[in-house]
């Protein structure tokens, strides 16, 4: 029980909302034996971190200078509550005795298990899902409140939709009638195609696209360059072409800010949207957000996200000294993918890419795609996640609504079963189960 609540601790420690190094007051309202509040108040320096015991016993040695307390003073007052549970510990009681913290922040974290039934919006939390190092904690539920934070949502966001279009036809066509079937009610849209055919027929594709559509459509043609050699096996990229594809959403980004827009929403032209997929990641709030997807990277493996926790695709958290053993690194893999797929919702991330929803708030911080001289990691999305963590932007996945990848010509005919499920209503769990069987190569039952 003591390392559980360990890792829920390092959990609240990773989601903190303000800096490690501010001097700020925090209360572990629920800290057991000690430990948590020793181990929060070891990595907050600065701070003095108070424990709330139901009895003090045999406290533990305080070297930290943290301070435990069996009752809360009347007047006590907090910068942060952090309020970790335990399996089959009724989360609605520790809500209440956190609303009679006087805190500015609180942050609640607790096995999805115990706390899906809570409705966190009334409670005005902004919800996600992490997974520790040990598969068998399960999905746990990180909930934070900010009482400082006001709705300033925009009434009517602008959302720029941005996609550099290198694409064959029979991809292409499926990617911009997702695009005319998403529902942008109350979202002013406009596209921006960056145009590197080397099929005129897929130009062609994008003018026509203008044509069909209310909003307005911007379409930057730019030189072709090197070839891009795609087949049935894979897509090979070298440097060159994936510093040049860096320079253009980059140019994208740049726009976005130069025209007033709210978002840019980066995504390939190989991708089949879902139509509430725009709608719901703004309705997240946060500042960086993809959707899942799956693709299998070669015909013969399994179908696998485009999100990773960390490194090139590591799909596993593990501690940066720890040295797993293959079969740990597969029990803590399948852990993760199985979450994603079929405890499906806002996942944070480290790595992430090709379906992704920026606000003008991280892009004037200075987040893009160009090379981070002196790391090693390929491909500009890994960059793009390093530099965007580096300026205090946390990665977020969400994969309730995933796409259909093309990532093979071979694969268009799925695209026909894709929309009989979008069609018949099947979202989260119940998707992704029958998008794995398309995946496979399975028959799907019709809506």
């Amino acid at each position: 029980m003591h390392t559980f609540r360990l890792r829920l601790a390092q959990l609240a420690l990773e989601n903190l909302p303000f800096a490690r190094s501010q001097t700020r007051t925090v209360l572990d309202i629920n800290a057991a034996d000690g430990a948590t509040t020793q181990f929060l108040q070891y990595y907050l320096p600065y701070s003095t971190v108070f424990g709330l015991r139901n009895a003090l016993g045999t406290a533990p040695g305080i070297p930290l200078g943290q301070r435990y307390l069996t009752e809360l003073p009347s007047t006590f007052h907090c910068d942060c509550v952090i309020a970790i549970t335990e399996p089959n510990q009724p989360v609605q009681a520790l809500l209440s005795r956190v609303e009679a913290v006087s805190a500015r922040w609180s942050v609640v974290i607790a096995p999805l298990s115990t706390a899906q039934e809570i409705d966190w919006r009334q409670w005005e939390y902004r919800i996600h899902y992490e997974i520790t190092e040990e598969p068998e904690d399960g999905v746990i539920l990180v909930a934070i409140r900010d009482q400082e934070w006001r709705r300033n949502e925009v009434t009517t966001p602008r959302v720029l939709i941005v996609s550099p279009v290198r694409q064959k036809p029979t991809i292409l066509k499926h990617f911009l009638f997702g695009l005319q079937q998403l529902d942008t009610a109350e979202i002013e849209t406009e596209y921006l195609f960056i145009d590197n055919n080397e099929d005129g027929h897929s130009s062609q594709m994008l003018r026509e696209f203008a044509n069909q559509t209310d909003a307005p459509v911007r379409r930057l043609r730019v030189p072709v360059g090197e070839p891009y050699i795609r087949n049935e096996i894979q897509h090979q990229w070298n440097e060159s072409l994936i510093w040049r594809l860096a320079a253009i959403k980059d140019g994208a980004l740049h726009a976005a800010l130069q025209h007033g827009f709210d978002y840019a929403f980066l995504v390939d032209s190989d991708l089949v949207l879902h139509p509430q997929t725009l709608r719901q990641m703004i309705a997240y709030r946060r500042e960086i957000v993809s959707q899942v997807f799956w693709t299998s990277w070669s015909p013969d493996q399994p179908p696998l996200p485009n999100v990773w926790y960390t490194d090139f695709y590591t799909l596993y958290r593990v501690s940066r000294s720890q040295q797993v053993p293959p079969e740990e690194q597969r029990r803590r893999a399948e852990a993760f993918l199985s979450a994603l797929a079929f405890q499906p919702g806002l996942y944070r991330v480290s790595g992430l890419g090709a379906c992704t929803l920026i606000t003008r708030k991280a892009i004037e911080a200075g987040v893009c795609f160009s090379e981070l001289r002196g790391s090693m990691l390929m491909g500009e999305d890994r960059h793009f996640c390093l530099r965007a963590e580096s300026l205090g932007f946390s990665l977020f996945a969400d994969s309730t609504l995933p796409p259909l990848h093309l990532y093979r010509e071979s694969e268009v005919p799925r695209v026909e079963s894709y929309w009989q499920l979008v069609n018949s209503g099947a979202q989260g769990a119940e998707l992704n189960r029958q998008m794995f069987q398309l995946l496979l190569g399975r028959q799907v039952p019709a809506a």
